[in-house]
This record gives structure tokens, sequence and C-alpha cells, in this order.
């Protein structure tokens, strides 16, 4: 059985990790995978979150403060560690952990800049330990689908691919209401959100990207937003009014319309929720000054061999979801994807349909029934391949991502970022070195 620390004691820490390696008969939703590997420690900055989470669900877990890597890891001697902390705190766990030839699971992103990600390809290198990041969009089952469509020769050579991605009114504002909204500490919605797009397109394309441009901006969030009550009045008003009056907090706390709540959220609240006195000293909002991310971009991303990928995101949009279209020399895959369908303003049906149209021939389409969990059912799915043995399904479709996949999702994402600012297009090379 192996013994796994954590690196970031966070609700996807726990959700994805901690409670399927504690195995818990209440929660069979999360797996359990406890005869396979159990964490023996965890490091956070908020250590009172991994001494409450001892008390409530009567575990052992060993808590270090962040800056005590050293000690755990000689006090434990794990088999392995699992990076699940703030986005800038993975490169620098995930490197020692890899001084200590020790295997790294890390969250996406694998790094917040293209400099730690060549810094982390070099330690590997260097070490007897592996990476593997946790892409796993890869896993969901239309991807999978999608996948072997492509891998089948159903549209030829890839000619250009295009993904519109949309958070809705919910989701979007919660990351510029957290420490996602400082690039400092999430490289930006580009690298911290969109890696996930970009990792699953080059997994669909199979080549190398060279060359990102973008367009993008704020618009939606910070002071400057149309939306902020702060600029139709000259009155300082406190940040509890300007919630009051501001339309994404009343359209998601309106009592007489209540937000249908899914179970999994559900969990999250009664289970998982444990406090932060370090890391939230105070309240954020959506409004505030600090905010210096973009939340609407659009990129074109050219690959080595010709093919050309447009990405498009908005972090405020009417429902949650993606629109794809893969087009080659031999035909058209699309398809529309619904990723919170108990918040769409309209009904949604319970598969995914993705639609095939040869070049020269008859449409088909193919329905794919929506998984049940998170991230469209693959959170559990990547589990088995994490803490058991990569499966034969795996293994043929190249699902499995190391640090190459998480290097080149973050030089996308930065590439787009400095485009934004310098108007300029970036060679990925470059950002990586």
């Amino acid at each position: 059985m192996k013994k796994y620390v954590v690196c970031g004691f966070s609700i996807r820490a726990i959700a994805q990790y901690v409670v399927p390696l504690i195995g818990k008969p209440e929660l069979p939703e999360y797996g359990d995978f406890s005869k396979y590997g159990k964490v023996v420690a965890a490091l956070d900055i908020d250590t009172d979150r991994i001494e409450i989470f001892n008390e409530r669900q009567h575990t052992s877990i060993k808590a270090y403060r962040h800056d005590e890597f050293e000690k755990m890891v000689k006090e434990t001697e794990p088999d392995a560690v699992i990076v699940a902390g703030p986005d800038n705190t993975h490169a620098e766990y995930t490197i020692q952990a890899l001084k200590h030839n020790l295997n790294v699971i890390v969250e996406k992103p694998m790094t917040i800049s293209g400099k730690q990600a060549y810094e982390v390809i070099e330690a590997e290198k260097r070490s007897k330990g592996r990476v593997r990041v946790g892409f796993n969009m890869r896993y969901q089952p239309a991807h999978k689908y999608i996948k072997k469509m492509i891998m089948d020769g159903a549209v030829g050579k890839i000619v250009n691919i295009e993904l519109v991605h949309n958070l809705d009114t919910y989701h979007g504002p919660s990351y510029f209401r957290r420490w996602n909204r400082k690039r400092e500490i999430s490289g930006g919605l580009s690298i911290h959100k969109s890696c996930h797009d970009f990792d699953l397109i080059n997994w669909f394309v199979d080549d190398i990207p060279e060359e990102v441009f973008a367009f993008g901006g704020l618009n939606y969030f910070g002071p400057d937003s149309v939306f902020n009550p702060q600029k139709s009045t000259k009155k300082k008003l406190s940040k509890q009014k300007i919630k009051e009056r501001c339309p994404y907090y009343r359209k998601w706390n309106d009592e007489t319309v209540p937000l249908p709540e899914s179970k999994h959220t559900k969990i999250y609240k009664d289970t998982f929720y444990l406090p932060y006195k370090v890391q939230y000293p105070e309240e954020f909002y959506i409004y505030d000054n600090d905010i210096d991310i973009e939340d609407t971009y659009s990129a074109v991303i050219r690959y080595k061999n010709g093919a050309i990928f447009t990405h498009s995101f908005n972090a405020s949009t009417p429902w949650e979801g993606y629109i794809l279209g893969i087009n080659g020399t031999g035909g058209r895959i699309e398809t529309i994807c619904y990723l919170a369908p108990e918040r769409c303003p309209f009904p949604v049906s319970d598969r995914q349909t993705i639609t095939y149209i040869p070049l020269f021939g008859t449409r088909q389409v193919h329905d794919v029934f929506v998984a049940v969990g998170g991230h469209g059912g693959s959170d559990h799915v990547i589990k088995h391949d994490l803490f058991v043995k990569e499966t034969e399904e795996s293994r043929k479709l190249g699902i499995c991502a190391g640090s190459m996949a998480g290097a080149y999702s973050v030089a996308i994402g930065e590439g787009v970022w400095k485009s934004i600012k310098t108007g300029k297009p970036l060679k990925v090379s470059e950002i990586l070195r």
C-alpha cells in the first residue's frame, strides 16, 4: 500500500484524493481506493483545516505548515506526493518532491508559467520520480469517444478546431471572489481554467503547439465593470451594499427563486466545509481594485503540422458549457456540452450528442450518456489510473498526462495573456525555452 502526502488541503484535494484514499462508505460517489493507498500527512497554510477534518472524519492525517515540506517527507517517508494547493505552489512542491525521487500527482495547471514548467521538466529528468497531471477532461465519455473517432480517421488530417467555452453567471464570478483573480497566484484564467481546454485540444490533435495570438480583456468584473453598483453613485458603498445591488449576487441569492442545489455541491458544504483563517483573511468581491486578470479572450493557436485552433472564452454567459467543432480533410465532428444543467435557463438532455458529417457522405449522430459525478464523471475514472494502474483504454488512447502535456497547456495559456498585453504573437518554444 502506497503512502501519500498532500500539499494544499483544498476542497479539490479532499474530494478528489483524500476521501477516496481514506474510504468513506457513506460517500460512494467519491470511490474507495483505500486498499491501494493512504494519506499519511498534509500541509497547508491553514493547518486548522487538516485538524478539523481529522476530528470530523475520525482520521489521523498529520498536519504540517506550508513551509514544512522537508520535515513532512522526512518524518512520514511517503511514496508519492499529491499537489493540489493554490496554483503558484505547484511548481515548488513538485520540484521538491522530485528531488526526493518521489512520484508526483499535480492538479492542473502544472505550473503558472512556462519558466516554471521548464524547471519541472528539468527536475524530472534528474529524478527517479515521475509527474502525472490531473487533466480529467480527457476522461469524459464524450471526449474519449471523439478521440477514438479521430484515431480511426473519421476527420482525416485535422485542419482546424473551434472551441467556445462559457462560464455562467454563477460559476464565472466565483473566480473573482477568490485568489484566482490574481495573476501572481493563478496565472490568470487562460492558465488556471483554460489549460483544460488547451490540453484537450493538444490531445485531440496529437501535435505540438507552436504559436499563440490573442485578444482579450476584463469586461464583466473589476472596478470598471458596467455592473459595479459603485459606478452609479458618488457615495462610498460598503461591500454589503455593493452585494445587495449586484445583479450577479441578486440572481443567485434570491430567496423567492432558490438555486437548485446538486448533491455534489451539498456534500461539499456538509462534509468538507472547513475554515480559512490565513488564505482568505477578508472578504473579496468581484469588483475589487486588485483584480488583474482577463475574463474574456479569443485566441488562435497554430500547431507544428499546420492545424489551427481558435478558442473563445467568456466568464459570464447565460449558460455554462462549450461548443466544439473539429474540421479535417475527411469531415467534421461537432458537439455541444452543457456542464451545469441544473443552472441552465432552458431544458437540456442527459446525453451529449456528437455529430459526425463526412466531407462527402451522410450525417451521423452519436449519443453519449453524460456520466454522473464531478467533471462529467471523469473524476472517478481518473483515480483508477492514478491510484491503481493505467487501464488498457487509457493506454490505447494516450489519456494519462505527464509533465510535457502540463507544460504545453501552460505555455499556451501564458501565450494568451502575454499576447493580449503586447498585441503580438508568441512562440511556444520561447515561452518554454
